[in-house]
């Protein structure tokens, strides 16, 4: 087809940190639905430029280590993964900057005329035609206009000006969203509050929320022969700021019976984390688990719980866990976080510690009566929520600008 897109995408995350955690994120997801997708003819991976700095202090290698190198220059390097996709990869020699900088040294590398000159190389070494700019980073505006793309399409995935970690960075963030919204040829939301955000300075506005690849998550299945006795209850995700431990303090206290497991990294809270598996034998941080590993080891919870404090930027996200809960069978409770409104069957919304610990009281005697419960709960999911619906909607807006 004529119509056919060729897609840059400047991620969030990137193709190097996909491979070492597993393709688990929105960006990753929408990459992976992509590349085989009939009406996208390419895709080029604009990874985060490597800096000196990062290569002694993390050890961090700035090159891709998987594919076939087809093309690159005296800091850059173009891999091709797979039959239609790239990556393209950067080192920069810088140090102090990027210390000095910190976050806000995305802002500036990507504005690098070497940066710039190296991503356009790659773009016509692969003679991209009608080419769509999808841009998941807000601090990386500067390729915008600077690649000659033919439409460009920005996809929010939460309000950084509410981020706890770019509060320094607010007006560079600021002045990039107002960019963004006079610039955007369209641009995609997970959330309504964003949608109504961007819409402010922008009619192109679409809220697409996060999905979930279905199948993949059916072996966190638990038979009725497997049920425990006394359920295991479950958090899945990044540790951070936005996970409330007063709450989940409480739960603790309400059902000393009952295994509490944490799964994911603890990247904040790292006292109050310590403080909690001091004074309680029935919570278990298992740290990071690769996607990969993801739906045999949530097979070991029960009940899924979302204990996410609730403000301006916990209302802009969508969480994956959602969906990713539901497809693994698993019942939900959570505080009023955005999302939780497409859906009812299963998904207990609790607005107080009280609500809180009554709804995991319900969920497990639910749990304990009703047979194939997993099933039933997965059944919830409707089509329109997996990832290939969720992208089948975006390249068709694509096809329209």
């Amino acid at each position: 087809m004529e119509n056919k897109k060729s897609v840059i995408m400047v991620p969030f995350h990137d193709y190097k940190k996909w491979l070492k955690e597993g393709f688990r994120t929105r960006d990753a997801h929408l990459f992976e639905h992509f590349k085989v997708n009939s009406e996208i003819e390419q895709i080029l991976v604009v990874n985060r430029p490597v800096s000196i700095a990062e290569m002694l202090l993390k050890r961090m290698s700035w090159k891709t280590k998987v594919g076939k190198k087809i093309a690159g220059g005296k800091r850059w390097i173009l891999t091709q993964i797979d039959e239609k996709s790239y990556c393209i990869d950067f080192f920069v020699p810088e140090f102090w900057k990027v210390a000095k900088q910190r976050k806000n040294w995305w802002n500036t590398v990507f504005e690098k005329p070497e940066i710039l000159e190296a991503i356009r190389e790659a773009i016509q070494f692969l003679n991209m035609k009608n080419t769509v700019l999808l841009l998941q980073n807000p601090m990386a505006v500067g390729v915008v206009h600077n690649l000659k793309e033919d439409a460009f399409i920005f996809d929010a995935i939460d309000n950084w000006l509410y981020h706890p970690q770019m509060q320094q960075n607010k007006e560079t963030v600021e002045r990039n969203y107002n960019f963004i919204m006079k610039e955007a040829d369209a641009i995609f939301t997970v959330s309504e509050s964003l949608k109504d955000f961007f819409q402010k300075g922008n009619e192109r506005v679409y809220w697409i929320a996060n999905g979930v690849d279905k199948e993949y998550f059916q072996e966190s299945w638990i038979t009725d022969i497997e049920k425990r006795k006394n359920a295991t209850i479950g958090y899945m995700g990044k540790i951070q700021d936005r996970v409330d431990f007063d709450l989940i303090e409480s739960c603790l206290k309400q059902y000393p019976d009952h295994t509490f497991l944490m799964m994911g990294p603890v990247y904040s809270q790292k006292d109050r984390v310590k403080q909690i598996k001091s004074r309680y034998a029935n919570i278990h941080f298992l740290g990071d688990i690769h996607y990969k590993e993801l739906p045999k080891k949530m097979k070991e919870m029960d009940i899924a719980i979302i204990p996410h404090k609730v403000d301006a930027f916990t209302n802009s996200m969508n969480p994956l866990k959602i969906y990713e809960y539901l497809a693994a069978g698993k019942q939900i409770i959570t505080t009023p976080v955005a999302g939780i409104e497409n859906f009812q069957d299963y998904v207990y919304e609790a607005n107080s510690k009280e609500e809180f610990i009554a709804a995991i009281k319900r969920a497990i005697e639910i749990y304990e009566k009703t047979e194939n419960i997993a099933e039933k709960v997965a059944a919830t999911l409707e089509d329109k929520h997996l990832w290939k619906a969720k992208v089948d909607e975006m390249i068709k807006i694509m096809q329209e600008i």
